[in-house]
C-alpha cells in the first residue's frame, strides 16, 4: 500500500492518502484511524451506490461505524445548491453533528458536492473520500477545494475543507466505461506538462498499458500524479501564492466549453480541449515551441482524448462563459500558459481576440 500524508502549514490539518488495490474492503479500519465519528453519512450516487456501495457499508460496519446513506443523481447537474440542500436535511434528519463525518464514495462530482457540504454544515465536520473514478484519483479528491454550480459559473460557490482519509482503490476503475477512464487521463496529461519531460515521456510509453487498465500501470499513474497533486497544494493550499493556480492549466477555456455544451461531455474531455486550445495560445505570443503542442495533441489523440470540436460551440458564447471565470482579478482573466515543459507561467493581460483564436483553432 502507497501511503502519503499530505499537511497544511500553519494548521493543524493533515489529509492521509492511501493507495492500494482492494482498499476499498478496508475502508473502515482505515476511517478509524484517522477520524473517530459519532455517526456517519455515506454520500454517492446511484450508479457508485450499486457498484461499491454494499461493500463500503460492510466495511464501516465491520469497524464499528454504521452509516446512514443518501444518494444522489449521477452527473455534474447533481453538483448544486439544490443538492445540497437536500443533505442538509438528512444530516439534520440523522443528527450527524460537529463529532460527525461525511464520507464520498464517488467521483469528483460527489467529493465536491460532499465536501461543500462537510465543510459548511455545522462549519466543518469531518470529511473523507473514497474516489471510484481516474479523474478523481488524480485529481478531484486531492486538494480540499469543494463547490457546487450555480447557473452560469461552475465551481463558483465552495470552500477550503481538507479530507481526513483519501482512499483510492485503483481496482475502482476497472467497473468505469471506457470513455471515463480516457477523461481522466487528461488531468494526468495536465500534470505531466506542469512536470517536465520526464513524465510526459511516460505517458508516451505507456499509452497501450494504460488504456487496458494495467493495474500496475494505472496504479504508478496515480501515485505519481498523487506526489504531484499534493506537493503543490502543500506549498499554496489556499491559491494564495500563485503556485497552486497552475493546476488550472487548460481549464479555462476547458470549463467554458464544459458548461457551453450544457456538460455533455466528460469534464476530462473539455480539459483536453482547453490543454490543447492553451498550447496554441502560448505557441501564439512565442512562448512555446510548435513542436510541444504537436507532441501535446499526438499524445492526447492516442489516450482517445478530442482535440478538436466536431461541432463548435458559438466563440460569443465561449467568451461570456471566460469572462465570468472564478480566476477573474479586476476585471482580467488570469491564464495559465506555458513557455516550455515543466514551465507554466501566469499571464494577466490575454486578450478577448487571442482567446478567440485558440478556441477556434479547435474548429480545425
Amino acid at each position: 500500500m502507497f501511503e502519503l500524508r499530505l499537511a497544511i502549514p500553519w494548521r493543524p490539518e493533515e489529509t492521509r492518502i492511501a493507495v492500494g488495490a482492494g482498499l476499498l474492503d478496508n475502508a473502515g479500519e482505515l476511517i478509524r484511524r484517522c477520524v473517530q465519528p459519532h455517526r456517519t453519512l455515506l454520500l454517492t450516487d446511484r450508479r457508485v451506490a450499486e457498484l461499491h456501495g454494499p461493500r463500503v457499508q460492510a466495511s464501516l460496519a465491520g469497524a464499528g461505524l454504521p452509516a446512514s446513506q443518501h444518494t444522489v443523481e449521477v452527473g455534474e447537474t447533481a453538483k448544486s445548491l439544490a443538492a445540497a440542500a437536500e443533505i442538509y436535511a438528512r444530516l439534520g434528519e440523522d443528527e450527524v453533528g460537529r463529532d460527525g463525518l461525511v464520507l464520498a464514495l464517488g467521483g469528483g462530482v460527489v467529493s465536491d458536492l460532499g465536501g461543500f457540504v462537510a465543510g459548511t454544515w455545522m462549519r466543518g465536520v469531518a470529511f473523507a473520500i473514497c474516489p471510484t473514478t481516474l479523474e478523481a484519483d488524480v485529481d478531484a479528491a486531492i486538494g480540499g477545494k469543494t463547490a457546487v454550480n450555480v447557473p452560469g459559473a461552475k465551481n463558483l460557490v465552495g470552500v477550503f475543507h481538507q479530507p481526513k482519509l483519501v482512499l483510492i482503490d485503483p481496482l475502482c476503475l476497472t467497473t468505469l466505461p471506457e470513455r471515463d477512464v480516457r477523461a481522466g487521463l487528461a488531468e494526468s496529461v495536465k500534470h505531466a506538462l506542469l512536470e517536465g519531460e520526464d513524465f510526459l515521456a511516460w505517458h508516451e510509453h505507456h499509452v497501450e498499458a494504460i488504456l487496458a487498465v494495467e493495474m500496475d500501470i494505472l496504479t504508478e499513474l496515480i501515485q505519481r500524479n498523487v506526489r504531484l497533486k499534493a506537493d503543490m497544494v502543500t506549498r499554496d493550499p489556499y491559491e494564495l501564492a500563485g503556485t497552486r493556480m497552475l493546476l488550472n492549466l487548460g481549464h479555462t477555456v476547458g470549463h467554458a466549453i464544459e458548461e457551453a455544451c450544457a456538460f455533455e461531455r466528460r469534464h476530462g474531455e473539455c480539459v483536453a480541449l482547453g490543454l490543447v486550445a492553451t498550447c496554441r495560445l502560448s505557441q501564439q505570443r512565442g512562448l512555446l515551441d510548435s513542436a510541444v503542442t504537436q507532441r501535446v495533441t499526438e499524445l492526447l489523440a492516442r489516450l482517445g482524448l478530442p482535440t478538436r470540436l466536431a461541432a463548435p460551440l458559438p466563440t460569443a458564447t465561449v467568451l461570456d462563459i471566460v469572462r465570468r471565470d472564478k480566476k477573474s482579478r479586476a476585471g482580467s482573466v488570469r491564464f495559465v500558459l506555458l513557455r516550455g515543459l515543466g514551465q507554466p507561467v501566469v499571464c494577466a493581460d490575454v486578450t478577448e481576440s487571442e482567446v478567440a483564436a485558440a478556441y477556434e483553432s479547435l474548429r480545425s
